[in-house]
C-alpha cells in the first residue's frame, strides 16, 4: 500500500483484532460462534463467515502490524484496539 499512497498521506486499516487478552479472545470466539455466524447463516452467508474464528487466530498482533508497516516504508505506524479489543485499527503515515 505504501507504493500507491502519496507522501504524507495516511492509511487506516480497520479489521477484527487478535487481542492479547485471553478473556477478550474467549468472548470474541463465543460471539463469532453464537452471533456472527448464525446471523450470517440467516442471510445465506454461513460459508463466508465460518472461517473467521480460525482466521483471526492467525492474525498479526498490533505490535507486529506496526513493525510490518514501518518495514514496508511507512514513517509512522500506530495500532489502536477498539471496542474492548474486538476490533483493531492500524493507522500509518507514508
Amino acid at each position: 500500500m505504501s507504493r500507491v499512497l502519496k507522501p504524507g498521506s495516511t492509511l487506516s486499516v480497520l479489521d477484527f483484532n487478535k487481542s492479547k487478552s485471553p478473556l477478550t479472545s474467549s468472548i470474541q470466539d463465543w460471539m463469532i460462534d453464537n452471533v456472527v455466524v448464525p446471523v450470517a447463516s440467516g442471510y445465506g452467508l454461513a460459508s463466508e463467515y465460518h472461517y473467521l474464528k480460525n482466521s483471526i487466530k492467525e492474525y498479526l498482533t498490533g505490535d507486529e502490524l506496526e513493525k510490518l508497516a514501518l518495514e514496508a516504508g511507512f514513517s509512522e505506524a500506530k495500532f489502536y484496539e477498539i471496542g474492548a479489543g474486538f476490533m483493531g485499527n492500524l493507522v500509518a503515515t507514508h
